[in-house]
């Protein structure tokens, strides 16, 4: 039987970084696709999409990792 692998639980710094990228026009998004969900990043009208499919809980995953590497990434520009 496959280990079921265990659900991010968001902390303050998510929440601040959610706030800071959609302050600063950068959002994270999740697509579906009949293959599965894709994640799509809109940089202030760049949008890239996932090369891979994500289960629910798995797309749920990255769009809390993605907006808390992009904070990280772009706070102290």
């Amino acid at each position: 039987m496959a280990k079921k692998k265990k659900l991010l639980f968001p902390t303050d710094r998510h929440y601040k970084a959610i706030q800071w990228c959609i302050n600063n026009n950068i959002k994270v998004a999740v697509h579906p696709t009949r293959a599965g969900l894709k994640v799509v990043i809109d940089e202030n009208g760049l949008k890239s999409m996932s090369p891979g499919t994500y289960t629910n809980n798995e797309a749920n995953d990255k769009v809390w990792e993605l907006y808390l590497y992009l904070y990280d990434k772009y706070w102290k520009i």
